[in-house]
């Protein structure tokens, strides 16, 4: 089962979050139908979107929105803070490889920005915009976090497609200094880049995340939680009625009297809603009043 796991390291002084999307993935390639570099690149997306919503409380939630100008289009992921995450791309068709190795860059790009929408249950939505640096995902949170949140981070993402387009590992870890970090915190996790840099071959390697913690902390680690996730889309009927009414007047009149009907098809998980006639019309007379 996917699940990210909430640490302290370095005697408290570091925090640590580490998780497995495997399962997350694999139900995104099947929804969307992901050839194998978006996947790579919607894997890393939604592994990151899981962590941050595991760093927010309650009913909090947030929206990712990537855009690299790549031939994917657009990458976008919401997550909460009780493991829900669901996510696409504007154009999941395309494979672009390298040297026998799935190409990140070339399918997102890298001359575009992240936008980041957190919903704190607060007066207004706390809104940040970063430019891409890389196109590899991990760098450009790296950055993220420090330019936005003001928090020293280092993120590892990785992924491996197995040859039936399924991921047979897929998640990441980002870790982060906390105020009172030590010089030597930072010594000692520079030392450890290089375990970081194949995040894959950690997930495939070693049996659990706790395994991997124990590869780069020793014992020096105490887990606060673990959160199982679940790709989860909380699309209703409903929810698309009041985007309907939004249309206006002339717009509903013109499917009530073109098309009899209206079909929505949910960009996250591809779920119809269809609205006959008869229902199309009690939203118009709602409107009224």
């Amino acid at each position: 089962m996917d699940q990210v796991i909430k640490a302290l390291a370095c005697q408290g002084r570091v925090r640590v979050y580490i998780a497995d999307t495997k399962d997350i993935i694999n139900d995104a390639i099947v929804i969307h139908d992901l050839w194998p570099s978006t996947a790579s690149v919607m894997g890393k997306a939604l592994t990151i979107g899981a962590i941050m919503g595991a760093m927010m409380k309650g009913d909090q939630a947030l929206t990712i929105k990537i855009n690299g100008n790549g031939p994917i289009g657009n990458v976008i992921v919401d997550a909460n803070a009780q493991g829900e995450v669901r996510g696409y791309v504007d154009y999941p068709h395309v494979h672009v490889s390298r040297a026998g190795a799935l190409d990140d860059v070339s399918t997102l790009g890298y001359n575009g920005y992240i936008d980041v929408i957190k919903d704190l249950k607060l007066k207004d939505l706390f809104i940040s915009n970063v430019p891409l640096q890389t196109g590899h995902l991990a760098r450009d949170f790296t950055y993220y976090f420090l330019k936005s949140e003001q928090t020293p981070s280092m993120t590892a993402m990785g992924i491996l497609m197995k040859e039936d387009n399924a991921a047979e590992v897929c998640g990441g870890i980002i870790i982060q200094l906390l105020p009172n970090a030590l010089e030597e915190d930072i010594v000692f996790l520079e030392s450890k880049a290089k375990i970081l840099e194949s995040m894959s071959k950690l997930l495939k390697e070693n049996a659990t995340l706790e395994d991997i913690l124990k590869l780069i902390f020793g014992s020096d680690f105490v887990i606060l939680e673990s959160l199982p996730l679940k790709f989860h889309c909380s699309c209703s009927k409903e929810h698309f009625e009041s985007g309907l009414a939004t249309l206006g007047a002339k717009e509903l009149d013109a499917m009530i009297t073109e098309d009899g009907q209206a079909e929505i098809i949910c960009h996250y998980c591809h779920k119809q809603y269809l609205f006959s006639k008869e229902e199309l019309e009690t939203i118009r007379k709602g409107l009224k009043k």
